[in-house]
């Protein structure tokens, strides 16, 4: 998986620069059940790949993830998290849990930022509204 989606950008000869983010669903491991360490020492060995982050991933993990990738890496850190809601899979169905709305969007983006992150977004079930009032807030109009 990771490991040849690294070999491929690194055969192309242009130099677009690339991106690989990662979700978590418990703040510690990949999707693939890789940590992120194993994940971050195959991407570190790339040159065409410029940023690593961490997306469609609960709000609440994103301080900490932000933290452990800025001791296992140089590359700059993207974060886009989702709402904080959870997707059942299986029932194809997002589940009721601890959701975020924008004013905790807000609060948690300046820290974020403080934390390292160089690019903030949101993911699933965030709004145009959220991207707005992140934006705001980063930009100090809040």
């Amino acid at each position: 998986g990771l490991q040849a989606c690294v070999e491929l950008l690194d055969e192309e000869d242009g130099c677009i620069p690339s991106w690989i983010c990662f979700s978590s669903v418990d703040g510690e491991h990949a999707p693939s059940g890789e940590t992120f360490k194993d994940c971050l020492e195959i991407i570190n060995k790339s040159d065409k790949v410029s940023a690593v982050g961490i997306n469609c991933t609960p709000p609440q993990f994103i301080e900490s993830l932000i933290s452990k990738f800025k001791q296992m890496t140089e590359k700059a850190i993207i974060v886009y998290p989702n709402s904080g809601e959870v997707w059942d899979g299986k029932a194809k169905r997002w589940l009721p849990s601890k959701c975020f709305e924008d004013d905790k969007f807000e609060t948690y983006a300046t820290r974020w930022r403080d934390s390292g992150a160089k690019l903030i977004g949101g993911c699933c079930r965030t709004t145009p509204s959220t991207i707005q009032a992140i934006s705001k807030v980063l930009k100090g109009k809040s």
